[in-house]
C-alpha cells in the first residue's frame, strides 16, 4: 500500500526533480521519530546488492509498504532491473551504481544521494560474497576479497551514511549477516566476515548512543535464492526444526518491523531467522578431504 505524504501543491522538491524524494513541511513529524508501532511511516531506504536474489524479495516487501527504495549494486544494470521491478509494480525506486569495496565509489554515491534525496533514513547492507573455499584452498587475495565485500563494505557504507541519520535524529542500519557468523561454517572467509560484522555492529552502538539510530544484524539460515545449492536444500528437513527454507520476503518483513516504533529498543542484535537450526543442529556436515 502506497502512502501519500502531502497534496501535490505542498511538495518540497530536492533537485534534480526526477530523482527527488518529496517531503511536505506539514508532514515533517511523520518522517521523524514517531509513535507508530509498525513500519508504516514512509522512509528513504538505500539497499546495497539490490540486484541479488535475496534482495529481490526484500525490495518487493519494502516497496509494497510505501517506502522509497534506492537500489544500488556494483552492476548498474542489475540495480536498474531491480528498480524497474519495483516501479512496474507501482512502487517508487531509483538505481545507482556502487562498488562497496571502493572508498571513492562509496564517496561518490554518498554525494549523489545527498544531492538527490537530502540523505537517507535506512541503510540495508545486503551486498555479499560467498567463496566456497576451504582453508586449504584459500590464498591471501581470495580471503581478503570476501572480507572486503562482507565486512569492509558495510563499514564504508555506514561511515558515509549513518552520521547523517544521527544528525536528523532517526535512522536504521540493518546488516544482512548470516548464522555462519555465530556457528562457524565450512568456508572460513565467509564465516569470519559475518562474525566480524556482528562485532562491528555492537561496537557502533557507542558511536550512535542517544542519536535515534539503531544498528542490527539479520542473520538468516537457508534462504531460497539461486545461490543455495541443491545439496543444502536437501538437508533442510533433516537440519531445520521448522523444515522450512526461508522466503526472501520474510527478510523484508523483518526489516519492515525494525523500522517501526515497536522495535526502537532492538539495538546491537543478531536476529536469527533460521527455523531454529542453530539451536539444535550443525547445519552442514561437509569438511575438506584433507582434514578427514
Amino acid at each position: 500500500m502506497a502512502h501519500a505524504i502531502a497534496e501535490p501543491d505542498k511538495f518540497i522538491h530536492f533537485e534534480p526533480a526526477e530523482r527527488a524524494f518529496i517531503v511536505a513541511e506539514e508532514n515533517e513529524a511523520a518522517l521523524s521519530p514517531s509513535n507508530h508501532l509498525d513500519g508504516s511511516v514512509p522512509r528513504r531506504i538505500l539497499i546495497t546488492g539490490a540486484g541479488g536474489g535475496m534482495s529481490r524479495g526484500i525490495n518487493e516487501t519494502l516497496a509494497s509498504a510505501g517506502h522509497t527504495l534506492i537500489c544500488t549494486d556494483v552492476n548498474l544494470a542489475a540495480a536498474e532491473a531491480a528498480s524497474e521491478r519495483v516501479t512496474s509494480s507501482g512502487g517508487q525506486s531509483y538505481a545507482y551504481p556502487v562498488d562497496v569495496t571502493s572508498e571513492d565509489s562509496v564517496t561518490e554515491l554518498a554525494a549523489a544521494i545527498d544531492r538527490d534525496f537530502g540523505g537517507i533514513d535506512v541503510l540495508v547492507n545486503a551486498a555479499g560474497l560467498l567463496d566456497r573455499k576451504y582453508l586449504v584452498d584459500h590464498d591471501g587475495s581470495s580471503f581478503d576479497g570476501v572480507i572486503d565485500v562482507n565486512l569492509n563494505g558495510p563499514f564504508r557504507m555506514i561511515r558515509h551514511f549513518a552520521p547523517g541519520m544521527a544528525e536528523r535524529g532517526w535512522g536504521r542500519v540493518i546488516n544482512i549477516s548470516s548464522i555462519a557468523g555465530t556457528t562457524g561454517y565450512p568456508y572460513p572467509s565467509y564465516a569470519a566476515s559475518k562474525a566480524g560484522l556482528s562485532n562491528l555492529t555492537r561496537s557502533l552502538l557507542l558511536d550512535f548512543w542517544g542519536t535515534g539510530v539503531t544498528v542490527n544484524n539479520i542473520c538468516p539460515g537457508v534462504v531460497d535464492t539461486t545461490m543455495v545449492i541443491q545439496a543444502v536444500r536437501d538437508q533442510v528437513k533433516a537440519k531445520v526444526p521448522t523444515e522450512n527454507i526461508i522466503d526472501p520476503k520474510e527478510i523484508g518483513a523483518y526489516i519492515e518491523f525494525l523500522l517501526g516504533d515497536a522495535a526502537k529498543n532492538i539495538n546491537g542484535a543478531d536476529l536469527m531467522i533460521d527455523g531454529g537450526a542453530t539451536q539444535v543442529f550443525r547445519l552442514f556436515d561437509d569438511k575438506p578431504e584433507s582434514f578427514r
